[in-house]
């Protein structure tokens, strides 16, 4: 994908497992294989408690895609009416954005949690309100690993902000470490 990619997010209503199968479908028949995060599978928080109740029952599915591949599909939607699922919504994603918070005991895995949080950002994804607290107490060395004393504490909390799929790779980045709790992605539309 190129820089200018403009991406939408496209509210389907309907069936999820009918929605996801007609948009992977339509995908895998493009010439080009287009991204698409669906909100069933992905960590992106819901608007309000009305929209978070339709996608747990599966009677919404929320997909976030290029703006020009969504056209397409939202056309070739409305020529398959036998599917019973309907584009209610298309709004475009300004931004995204990832708060996270952590904490380790250990100088080795905080060096490593520093290095995952800190570099190799996805293009245009930038860290903000990023807080470190390193605390040392010596009183604690050979304390049980499990006691609620410490030798080493490295804590910190930040939140990510830039396009939706750099925001959703450090999403899947951070959740697969063990001492990083990121929250859910929050999407910020155009105005």
């Amino acid at each position: 994908m190129t820089d200018h990619t403009v991406y939408v997010e496209l509210d389907l209503e309907g069936n999820t497992e009918r929605a996801m199968g007609f948009v992977e479908g339509f995908r895998l028949a493009e010439e080009d294989l287009e991204p698409a995060w669906f909100s069933e599978r992905e960590p992106i928080e819901a608007e309000g408690l009305m929209d978070s109740i339709r996608e747990r029952v599966g009677l919404r599915t929320r997909v976030i895609l290029p703006r020009r591949f969504a056209e397409r599909m939202v056309a070739a939607l409305g020529r398959a009416p036998q599917l019973d699922l309907v584009a209610r919504d298309m709004r475009e994603v300004d931004y995204a954005e990832l708060a996270f918070e952590y904490r380790a005991f250990d100088r080795k895995d905080a060096a490593e949690i520093r290095r995952l949080i800190e570099s190799d950002l996805p293009r245009g994804v930038r860290l903000e309100g990023y807080t470190v607290d390193e605390k040392i107490e010596e009183d604690a060395k050979g304390v049980e690993l499990y006691s609620p004393v410490h030798d080493y504490i490295l804590s910190g909390a930040g939140t990510y902000v830039g396009p939706v799929d750099g925001i959703l790779d450090m999403a899947h980045r951070l959740d697969e470490q063990d001492f990083v709790h990121p929250k859910k992605v929050r999407l910020h539309h155009g105005r």
